[in-house]
């Protein structure tokens, strides 16, 4: 099966903040429980970034893993795609603050706000850059500080998320038999406000009243997002495959966005998708956003849940609404 866009990942990383939060931390001042977050979510912990940590200072980290793991230096990369909804600051990219951090030479570099899907995004744009020869080695990351746009007051989401980063390196393979087979990448922006941050933007800048009033913090309408999530998924997985001409049967791995364990469970019920062959971490990191797929995909290398020929289905979905699928033989 010939390959739609022949790349190859050389390299993968990622980083995590030095804190670790258990679930019993938000129960000194929240009505919850351990079991409670647990039963309702899989999550067990997450890290959540403090003094000297940010959505730039993950990147770098696993920015530089994966440069070690390719054994490349930083010159040698000539376009970063950088997935995140929590830029270090407003203006300017953060993928720009990244380039000079790690050494790059002057390349293009810019951040695709796809939220959840973000990582998805950015690896199909990474490959086209790769097929349409304007760029050879590209650094991908999906990064992420969620926690700083997280209402700690609210229940409903203050459990849900955390913060890291994870980065793989492309390039173009030899083998015509390796790369992505088959991608999918949506949007419904009627349903954008289902999970958004109202203030801090043009239509709404920031004032005492939008501070107040915590409107700086993400808004989730966690219903609405969990069915569309499991819907979605199940959407996803058959679509790409039906587009690959390729069963479940013959992928080794499907890495999902770590939304929430009860999702991924209840699409993989839906799908007939064993659990042994998904990839989790939400248990131990939360929800990433942009970052999961990517942290995912760097421990199942490190792992070795996956090898070279192996076909990995990477699915995301998340704020805009988005979604993102790329089936890839390694």
């Amino acid at each position: 099966m010939k390959a739609r866009w022949a790349v190859e990942i050389v390299g993968t990383g990622m980083a995590v903040p030095r804190r670790v939060v258990p679930n019993e931390e938000f129960t000194k001042h929240l009505d919850t429980s351990d079991e409670w977050i647990v039963q309702r979510t899989g999550i067990r912990e997450r890290r959540i970034a403090g003094p000297g940590e940010s959505t730039l200072t993950l990147s770098v980290g696993a920015s530089q893993q994966a440069l070690a793991a390719a054994g490349m230096n930083p010159r040698q990369i000539d376009l970063i795609v950088h997935a995140t909804v929590t830029p270090d600051h407003q203006l300017p990219a953060t993928a720009c603050e990244l380039q000079a951090a790690l050494g790059c030479d002057w390349i293009p570099a810019f951040d695709i706000g796809a939220a959840c899907s973000g990582f998805v995004y950015a690896l199909v744009c990474a490959a086209q850059f790769i097929v349409c020869k304007m760029a050879t080695n590209v650094l991908v990351v999906g990064s992420e500080t969620l926690t700083t746009i997280t209402d700690m007051e609210d229940r409903g989401t203050a459990v849900l998320f955390g913060d890291g980063a994870g980065a793989a390196i492309l390039r173009p393979s030899a083998d015509p038999q390796r790369g992505i087979i088959a991608a999918r990448l949506g949007a419904d922006g009627g349903r954008a406000r289902a999970v958004w941050v109202p203030a801090g933007g043009s239509a709404e800048p920031a004032s005492i009243r939008t501070v107040n009033e915590r409107l700086h913090f993400m808004k989730m309408k966690g219903r609405e997002i969990y069915k569309f999530a499991v819907t979605q998924m199940d959407t996803l997985v058959r679509e790409t495959l039906a587009e690959a001409g390729i069963g479940l049967d013959d992928v080794a791995l499907v890495i999902p966005h770590q939304s929430n364990l009860r999702i991924i469970e209840s699409a993989a019920q839906r799908l007939g998708l064993p659990m042994d062959k998904v990839s989790i971490n939400i248990d131990r990191l939360g929800n990433t956003s942009a970052a999961s797929i990517a942290m995912a995909l760097h421990e199942a290398f490190e792992g070795g849940r996956i090898r070279t020929g192996d076909l990995v289905l990477m699915v995301g979905f998340g704020a805009g609404l988005t979604w993102g699928s790329a089936l890839m033989r390694i």
